[in-house]
């Protein structure tokens, strides 16, 4: 169960995590539901011993009068057993805090929840999953954990007590995903299907990473920014050469001609040109577009009908 705070993630305490120690106000926190299991565990032999008395001690008689000495022994038993180990026997989490040790799990998150019914009162139990590993959450921790992406989870050994979370990069796309993105994202979603959770997590990643490959990099910036912060050659020098946004590329050629290449590599041949009054007009789509344009550092912006598009310069072969 994670440790209970109003921040199930608390970035003042991630590098100590991260370094496998606990920091002290993770030791105090931890202290008092160790302090509190225990005294749930008193809680619990007293109730055997009342219990153990009323049926001991209890007026009338009943068929199975005889029953009740043995219940009420051996809930005295279950009493002196569970007292025993609440005086001497450390907990896991009391064992943990004696070690001091954070151990870390690296992996693609999966969440889910499974309904439970009890004395006509329904709950839900919030879970998260990580490097094959099940870890019972509360409702704040399972709406704070990210829905997929990889993770690095900070834990202690034995009471699986959740420190902290930290969104990792996404990792390194299969061979050949940028340049056919749609066989990439057929596969990861067949993946998604599969029995194994951790190989369902993994590909529910590999997806979330694809989309951010596939999706356009767009910018408030719809208007060109001051002169002194942007190329200060002519646009239609600037703008030579090739420019990347996720999948889709453009190069613009000096003799006015440009290539567009779309996702899975199939490639579209225009023209180019800057009119007098500064606007890009390019028709690698089959029609004549017009559109303001402008670049700064290694950055081409694009600003149509109230929506800007950013291009990045690709790197020279």
């Amino acid at each position: 169960m994670i440790a209970s705070n109003t921040d199930p993630f608390p970035a003042a305490d991630l590098e100590t995590n991260k370094s496998g120690r606990l920091t002290d106000p993770q030791v105090a926190r931890l202290r008092g539901m160790a302090r509190a299991g225990r005294k749930d565990e008193f809680i619990i032999a007293a109730a055997c011993v009342g219990l153990a008395v009323l049926l001991v001690a209890g007026p009338g008689s009943a068929p199975n009068a005889w029953i009740r000495p043995l219940a009420g022994a051996g809930l005295l038993v279950v009493a002196a057993i569970v007292s025993f180990r609440a005086a001497t026997a450390p907990s896991a989490l009391t064992q943990d805090l004696n070690r001091g040790r954070v151990e870390t799990l690296e992996g693609a998150i999966g969440k889910h929840t499974r309904d439970s019914e009890s004395s006509h009162t329904r709950y839900t139990n919030y879970y998260i999953d990580v490097a094959g590993q099940t870890f019972q959450v509360d409702g704040t921790a399972y709406n704070a954990a990210p829905e997929v992406g990889i993770v690095s989870l900070y834990v202690l050994p034995r009471s699986h007590v959740i420190l902290n979370l930290e969104r990792l990069p996404d990792r390194p796309l299969p061979a050949g995903a940028t340049a056919n993105p749609f066989v990439a994202v057929r596969a990861a979603i067949a993946s998604t299907l599969s029995s194994d959770p951790v190989q369902s997590a993994e590909a529910r990643a590999e997806l979330e990473a694809i989309g951010k490959v596939m999706r356009p990099e767009r910018s408030s910036v719809t208007t060109p920014p001051p002169a002194d912060q942007r190329d200060p050659r002519p646009l239609a020098q600037a703008i030579l050469g090739s420019w990347q946004m996720g999948p889709i590329s453009m190069t613009f050629l000096p003799d006015g001609t440009m290539v567009a290449t779309l996702p899975g590599g199939r490639q579209k041949d225009g023209r180019w040109s800057v009119s007098s009054d500064g606007r890009l007009h390019a028709s690698a789509t089959g029609r004549d577009q017009a559109a303001e344009a402008w670049v700064a550092g290694d950055l081409l912006t694009i600003s149509e009908n109230g929506e800007a598009m950013v291009y990045r310069r690709a790197a020279a072969n």
